[in-house]
């Protein structure tokens, strides 16, 4: 599949829209059913993230975080679309805390501890490696990636495992 650069741009702006207002599925208040204009609710626990982060020492580790319950508003400061070509970007920490959703290509990523994981299309990674010797990012094919750039308080394991707030399913 070809992604031109205005897919990519298109799809930024509406995650932009999404994850800064807050939108999802409204609900009828009266039953807790979707209205019909609205997708009905998936179960929660479906969404897994993968999560590489560092540890006391800045050793880096992957690891995965299960998301309960949905719709979970996310606070993004900002979305950066790229396109990058096949190659190695050796050694390096997260820049800031940024969720990354595979769009495009196949990734293999690298962790201080020598665990090796493969990212395809349509995986989320949240990482927060900034200290010590962060990771390696191996693109073994062209890769095209939406990047989220989140606050520096911003709490991963939390957010995944807070209870929905009634007042965001209103969008």
């Amino acid at each position: 599949m070809n992604t031109d650069r205005r897919t990519l741009i298109a799809a930024g702006t509406a995650l932009t829209a999404l994850f800064a207002t807050g939108a999802c599925a409204q609900e009828d208040q009266s039953e807790g059913q979707p209205l019909p204009n609205g997708p009905a609710k998936g179960p929660s626990g479906l969404m897994e993230i993968i999560h590489i982060y560092a540890d006391e020492k800045g050793v880096s580790h992957v690891g995965k975080v299960t998301v309960q319950g949905t719709p979970k508003p996310l606070p993004v400061t900002g979305v950066v679309a790229t396109s990058i070509a096949q190659g190695t970007e050796d050694w390096h920490q997260a820049p800031r805390k940024t969720f990354t959703i595979n769009v495009v290509g196949d990734i293999e990523a690298e962790v201080g501890d020598g665990t090796k994981i493969p990212i395809g299309k349509g995986d989320l990674v949240y990482l927060e490696d900034r200290s010590g010797k962060g990771h390696v990012t191996r693109l073994l094919t062209p890769v095209a990636n939406l990047f989220l750039q989140m606050p520096d308080d911003f709490d991963l394991v939390a957010w995944a495992n807070a209870p929905v707030d009634p007042d965001s399913r209103n969008g």
